[in-house]
């Protein structure tokens, strides 16, 4: 009888043993498991705030026609509302411009169906807003069948700076031409020197007082008016003028 209780006890001890190492194993896995997941919450947080902060967004449009968009984007595109599909992007005098909606569409039916890649440039309507679109069909990793990934670009601060430097260049043509007429309007030879000192422009009694082709011929040889004039020649002589800032005579 004592053995039989003996023995009770012993698989009562060993069940119980067996139990509480099980919920150990559990409870230590669901531990993990949590840690895991909000490491992995953590993460995505990250890559979310990183996507938002990100000078591109991303839209997919589905072979059906329908996109994924996010509120950000739809707002580059001026639009108040997420569009559900592509044709959604250009209505009733919102979003982008009719002919460049027209444009995008076949950029997108083009990838499509042969997968060729495109970019664009494009303007939202009443909207400063200049954006540069980026699309290629989207990955197999993606797992969008028919699928287009399109890459929006918020370049208007890029094409602001290319519209200063385009004034600055043509300000700096017309400055060259006033000069050139200035050159060969003269009654004397005269010529101009760029910033190593060498001829860069001669008017055509220069061209005439040292027996050259032409003012290419001229400032391509470096035919100086007086060869070996002054102490140094016409170049010292140029440099004395440069760092004097007078004319040297």
């Amino acid at each position: 009888m004592i053995g039989l209780v003996q023995s009770s006890l012993l698989l009562s001890g060993v069940g119980l043993a067996v139990l509480l190492t099980g919920a150990s194993v559990i409870l230590y896995g669901g531990l993990r498991a949590r840690r895991e997941a909000a490491a992995t919450f953590a993460e995505n947080a990250r890559l979310s705030a990183m996507l938002a902060s990100a000078p591109a967004l991303a839209m997919i449009v589905h072979a059906d026609g329908r996109v994924d968009c996010s509120e950000r984007l739809a707002d580059w595109f001026g639009l108040t509302t997420p569009p559900r599909y592509l044709n959604d992007l250009s209505v009733h005098g919102a979003g982008i411009a009719p002919e460049d909606f027209t444009a995008l569409s076949a950029d997108v039916a083009a990838a499509q169906k042969s997968g060729r890649a495109f970019a664009r440039a494009i303007r939202a309507l009443g909207s400063s807003r200049a954006l540069m679109i980026r699309g290629s069909r989207a990955a197999r990793d993606v797992r969008i069948s028919g699928g287009v990934v399109v890459w929006v670009f918020d370049a208007t601060d890029s094409e602001a700076e290319i519209v200063q430097l385009r004034a600055a260049v043509d300000e700096a043509t017309t400055h060259y031409d006033e000069l050139s007429g200035i050159i060969q309007a003269a009654p004397m030879p005269m010529w101009y020197r760029g910033p190593d000192l060498r001829l860069a422009m001669v008017n055509s009694h220069y061209v005439d007082a040292v027996e050259g082709i032409s003012p290419q011929d001229v400032v391509q040889r470096g035919l100086e008016l007086v060869e070996g004039s002054g102490v140094g020649g016409p170049l010292a002589s140029a440099v004395m003028a440069r760092d004097a800032k007078a004319i040297q005579t």
